[in-house]
């Protein structure tokens, strides 16, 4: 019977704990289920350890071993586990329902109940209980759900954002994942170059104070950036409050301003939408091209990620700069919006630096914060493709997440100089999410699980301030400039 036990009950126990990874990459474990597992492993266990016929030494022990799986199953698999529950890692991540489908009341309040108990358990800033203006915000929309009948999907997201953008944070919000109707008229020769400037005479400066209430963010610039990339879908101005049968936009193009009236049968789905580009041209995250003629490389960085495709790129650029003994390098992340700042560090192998300052945080762990120090890193240096030129770094508002950290290395240990606008984000504000989704709605729910501290820890200022400051869009010509050539 000893042989047997020692066999079942660590059987029994893995399995157990083999739910946590389940839960975390391949399909979300209610929590009731956990539960109701819990109880049936430690009965078991239990009658297990009273068969045992030896003495009572080894009941105590493997009775004492059985408690303290279940109680670590808890703490660390769903107490502390900020990705408990979150389809952050996995594969099929859930659609949003149509932005017009309509919910009860009761499916309304239940969504917002399951956004808030993420919230307060995940979030750095509600460690110590919910702020007072959320709190109330959270109180006053969930009354205001429980007097209706039914409310459409968007109009639910609008109100669960609402409660979640007073922590003014940029990584904590609420959004439809929606199959998008966007505008065809915007990816044609029709507005090629135009630039949406007003909506049914709502000025994008007028909207940014509309919709303050109805995006996540720390910096005006990035809630600007939102609007702009949702307002040419009907999902998005349907979000906005605009009437979308017909949508009068008002588009600038080389300093001069038109109107053109759209319906809604000029949106379509993304898969509808023409390629502009030849369809058959493979993009990727990260390129880069060297214009001899200019004594300049450089590289494109649309997403951090760090792969193999990205390490050989960055080698690959920087052997063809010694080659060619080339003078300026560059790197653009004016449309990145994060990922895994790894990304930095193997960039600045091939910079003539020794270390450099990296961020602090804080981790929330459920009710546990794990703090981590600003540190100073050894630069495991590539020397035989060493660079000892002059580094530049073009960013804009739409710099966002892991786009930020690089902006903030690049400024904080003085390596490069940086062109355009301030990134998105605050560089003392929270970040690395947890991604669930509403069981009713499917509205997709991002919150941030820990709290940055900048690298230099005596810098001042919101966002990171570029060293040549100028128009995103304008950032490629002024490093040609800086660097001595026009473009």
């Amino acid at each position: 019977m000893k042989k047997r036990i020692l066999f079942v009950l660590p059987l029994m126990w893995a399995i157990y704990f083999g739910l946590i990874s389940l839960d975390m990459n391949v399909v979300t474990i209610p929590l009731w289920i956990s539960v109701l597992t819990a109880v049936v492993i430690s009965a078991v266990s239990i009658a297990l350890i009273y068969k045992v016929r030896s003495g009572k030494g080894l009941k105590v022990s493997l009775a004492i071993l059985c408690a303290l799986s279940v109680f670590m199953y808890f703490f660390v698999g769903i107490i502390c586990n900020p990705y408990w529950n979150s389809n952050t890692k996995h594969k099929d991540t859930v659609i949003t329902k149509d932005y017009d489908k309509m919910l009860t009341s009761k499916e309304a309040v239940e969504d917002l109940d399951y956004m808030m108990k993420f919230l307060k358990k995940d979030h750095p800033a509600c460690r110590k209980g919910v702020p007072p203006e959320v709190q109330e915000r959270y109180e006053s929309v969930r009354s205001e759900l429980q007097s209706i009948d039914q409310i459409s999907v968007n109009d639910l997201n609008a109100k669960t954002e609402y409660v979640l953008t007073c922590l003014h944070d940029g990584h904590t919000y609420t959004l439809g994942k929606y199959d998008r109707h966007l505008l065809k008229a915007y990816y044609t020769e029709e507005l090629e170059g135009c630039e949406v400037v007003a909506v049914n005479g709502v000025s994008l400066d007028d909207l940014v104070v509309r919709c303050k209430d109805l995006y996540s963010y720390e910096a005006e610039s990035w809630e600007l950036y939102r609007i702009k990339s949702l307002i040419i879908s009907v999902e998005g101005l349907d979000y906005m409050g605009f009437d979308t049968s017909s949508v009068t936009y008002t588009f600038s193009k080389n300093g001069e301003t038109f109107d053109k009236t759209y319906t809604s049968s000029d949106f379509v789905t993304s898969d509808q939408i023409a390629e502009k580009d030849d369809s058959s041209s493979e993009k990727t995250f990260v390129s880069y091209v060297i214009d001899e003629d200019h004594d300049l490389a450089i590289m494109t960085l649309d997403s951090c990620i760090i792969n193999d495709e990205y390490r050989d790129t960055v080698k690959k650029m920087f052997t063809e700069v010694k080659a060619k003994d080339i003078g300026h390098v560059a790197v653009d992340i004016r449309n990145n919006g994060g990922g895994n700042d790894a990304v930095i560090g193997e960039f600045f192998r091939y910079l003539d630096i020794d270390e450099y300052k990296s961020c602090g945080l804080e981790w929330r762990l459920g009710p546990l914060n794990i703090k981590y120090p600003r540190r100073v890193n050894k630069n495991e240096k590539v020397d035989d493709l060493l660079f000892k030129g002059d580094f530049y770094l073009l960013t804009s508002s739409g710099s966002f997440s892991s786009a930020m950290l690089y902006a903030q290395y690049v400024k904080d240990n003085k390596v490069g100089t940086i062109i355009g606008e301030p990134p998105g984000n605050d560089p003392n504000g929270y970040g690395e999410i947890a991604v669930f989704n509403l069981p009713n709605s499917g509205i997709l729910m991002s919150v941030s699980t820990k709290h940055f501290m900048r690298a230099d820890k005596d810098a001042k200022g919101l966002l990171i301030e570029p060293d040549v400051p100028c128009d995103a869009d304008d950032a490629m010509d002024r490093l040609y400039e800086i660097t001595g050539e026009d473009k």
